[in-house]
């Protein structure tokens, strides 16, 4: 939203440059995104209006003279956030300054104040705008036939109306904002949306059959020409403005075409209403619009404003109204009620951590608009005037009726967050928040970054991927499972809450695979199922996928056992933890992948069950060791287990590790063979072994493999 600075130097004095301005608007939660200087004639045009001394007023009717233009005057361009439509106009900006700088605000109800806006000379003879005239004289009263969705419609009828341009101030400052000047009446129900951000609208009496006026539901079917030209179809979902047989507003949102002003107007009813944010925003999307008006009205105009509105416009018209003009009517539907909040001293220094002195709470909730009910629950109304000064420096509780114009402030939360915002954010310590107690600890994060690291060196990277997934995806890897299903999936993809992570990691694996890398991933989750209480359980897992030509059954096993070492577990304890396949040819064809693709579930809750093995401490070698390489040729039927129990059962003297350093395959190897290199360490913990020593443990080390039909190479 824009604004211009010399108007709200109306309502508030303003002694900085429009730059310092713009930090302390966004230091307080109103951001400034630019501000634009104004000078020359834009500056001149801009400026204030009202009679200047000495000055002769122009001959046409409605038009004022111009005022002296102030300086140093600036456009800034604000970018507003939703709950804040107090500050959708220069006077509830210039609210917002006020209590910021703490600057005396010139109330917007200030007759002398307004009627020196546009050259207004005040009510004339016979001229009733506060509508104290004979009843039988206003003719008739509007009709709000849906209450629900219209709190107060205020009407006003000004007779014999002069429609002419508008003055050159009001047009400038209008065109300053991106508004085009229309006329008299239009520009001046414009002018006071941006000046009191309240929405208003003028219809051409005439036009409206039986002089009615009424606020209702559209009849299906019913069709409305707005101002753009455009020929809309109602629902019984839109609230309208109707005259006794059609309607002829948008409510809220845009007025007909029919009844707008024309150059040929002579009798006009100006509108001033408040309507249900819900509603208009409704019908707005509904129909596809977006107007000045919806914008106020979504977000939650004032509802005690719509009075104060209509007497504005009649006070910019001035002279452009005859003095006959008719006193507003009124009609009441259902009104929002002012909350009252209850708001404690020591809750404020507990959410903010610092305490606000009692009379700076007091001056900034005044600021806003907040009226003091009491200091405690039974304060009468004859001791507020006492209580206003002392609610707070009592240090007790006090009730605050929130302002109408406020609708975001409904709770405690909220008063408290308007203290921290407006004493500044800038003015509370940097401190680390304390804490009490001692950490606990966490074996279960440990166990997992254990995991992450080994798996790491090993070359996988983790992965994360979404919890949802299709039912036939998980029936096929996990059909004993009892799925979880989502109330609400965002399609039949994700129905469910996964029984398997097989199907999320071949779709990973599917995307590095056809990108030409062969990917090693790893992912800590979780899997969702019903238990047979028919609630749902949840159980921690790993997931290992791997898209590698180099991997075989057994080094695929290999990198299993290492996640398994690095939890350090007993070896019966990591039985039945794990379960792990190559994808079959039929799948691998359906996911387009390569048939050495390998998946692995490690279920991680029978490991944090089962724990660690006690670790028992050695201390560094006293001597040096002896490290000695032995090749042999086996077939692929002997494994590597095969080979580790017969070189440890029994024990070998002074072999104190035993450790596959490579496996290789094809080459002049013969079929269904594969070479294996072992590195042995022989080390004594008392003396430095002697080479006759570690010659007689190779032979037996020699002598073992060879009865397992190995061939030294």
């Amino acid at each position: 939203m824009k604004v211009l600075l010399s108007w709200l130097r109306d309502f508030v004095p303003i002694d900085m440059p429009a730059t310092e301005l713009a930090s302390k608007l966004s230091l307080a939660g109103q951001a400034v995104d630019t501000v634009e200087p104004l000078a020359g004639d834009a500056q001149r045009q801009a400026g204030a209006v009202g009679p200047r001394p000495g000055a002769s007023k122009s001959g046409a009717r409605g038009v004022a003279a111009l005022g002296p233009a102030p300086c140093n005057d600036a456009l800034l361009d604000l970018d507003l956030t939703s709950n804040r439509p107090d500050c959708l106009s220069h006077y509830g900006l210039a609210r917002e300054i006020a209590a910021i700088t703490g600057q005396p605000l010139t109330p917007l109800e200030d007759d002398e104040q307004r009627s020196a806006g546009l050259g207004h000379r005040g009510p004339q003879a016979g001229a009733s705008i506060s509508g104290t005239r004979g009843e039988a004289a206003l003719g008739p009263a509007p009709i709000i036939e849906a209450p629900e969705a219209c709190g107060i419609y205020c009407a006003l009828r000004l007779e014999n109306v002069h429609v002419c341009p508008a003055p050159e101030p009001v047009t400038a400052r209008l065109q300053s904002l991106g508004q085009r000047s229309i006329n008299n009446i239009a520009d001046a129900t414009n002018y006071t949306l941006w000046e009191m951000g309240h929405p208003t609208h003028a219809f051409d009496y005439d036009t409206l059959e039986g002089g009615e006026i009424r606020v209702r539901w559209a009849r299906p079917g019913e069709t409305l020409t707005t101002l753009d030209g455009v020929t809309r179809t109602l629902s019984s979902e839109d609230l309208v403005i109707a005259d006794r047989n059609r309607p002829i507003a948008l409510a809220g949102i845009m007025g007909g075409l029919d009844s707008s002003i024309t150059p040929k107007t002579k009798r006009v009813l100006l509108e001033a209403a408040w309507f249900d944010p819900l509603t208009v925003r409704k019908t707005a999307r509904r129909h596809g619009l977006h107007t000045e008006a919806s914008h106020r009205f979504e977000r939650g105009a004032d509802p005690q404003a719509p009075t104060l509105a209509a007497e504005r416009i009649a006070c910019l018209l001035g002279d452009a109204v005859a003095p006959n003009s008719e006193g507003i009517r009124t009609a009441l539907g259902n009104l929002p009620q002012r909350p009252t909040i209850r708001l404690r001293p020591a809750q404020i220094t507990r959410i903010l951590g610092k305490s606000i002195e009692a009379a700076e709470c007091q001056r900034l909730l005044l600021a806003l608009g907040c009226e003091l009910v009491s200091s405690n629950e039974d304060v009468g109304a004859a001791d507020r005037r006492e209580a206003r000064g002392e609610a707070l420096a009592k240090g007790g509780a006090s009730r605050w009726l929130a302002p109408s114009w406020r609708p975001d402030l409904t709770r405690e939360i909220d008063l408290i967050e308007e203290l921290a915002r407006l004493h500044g954010y800038d003015r509370f310590p940097s401190r680390l928040p304390k804490f009490q107690g001692m950490p606990q600890p966490l074996p279960e994060a440990a166990l997992r970054d254990r995991v992450r690291q080994q798996l790491r060196g090993r070359g996988f990277a983790e992965a994360i991927s979404l919890s949802f997934a299709s039912e036939a995806e998980c029936r096929a890897f996990a059909p004993d499972r009892q799925p979880v299903r989502v109330t609400n999936p965002l399609s039949e993809e994700a129905a469910i809450l996964r029984t398997s992570s097989f199907p999320s990691m071949l779709r990973l694996l599917q995307y590095n695979a056809h990108r030409g890398n062969n990917a090693r991933l790893y992912e800590i989750g979780k899997l969702y199922e019903l238990g047979p209480d028919g609630k749902p359980r949840e159980r921690h897992i790993l997931t290992l996928g791997a898209c590698d030509a180099a991997l075989d059954r057994r080094s695929f096993r290999g990198e299993i056992e290492a996640v398994l070492a690095a939890f350090a577990l007993p070896a019966p304890a990591a039985e039945g933890t794990v379960r792990f396949q190559r994808l079959h040819a039929e799948a691998a064809a359906k996911w387009k992948l390569p048939e050495s693709t390998w998946l692995a579930e490690l279920d991680l809750a029978a490991c944090y069950a089962a724990g660690p093995r006690p670790i028992h401490f050695t201390p560094p070698p006293r001597f040096p060791a002896s490290d000695r390489d032995f090749s042999f040729l086996f077939a692929d039927a002997i494994t590597w287990r095969q080979v580790e129990d017969a070189l440890t059962n029994p024990p070998i003297p002074l072999l104190i590790s035993l450790a596959p350093a490579e496996v290789f395959r094809g080459g002049k190897l013969p079929p269904g063979h594969y070479s294996l290199l072992l590195r042995a360490r022989f080390q004594s913990p008392d003396r430095t072994l002697r080479d006759d020593e570690v010659q007689s443990a190779s032979a037996e080390i020699t002598a073992r493999l060879h009865s397992l039909g190995g061939q030294q190479r």
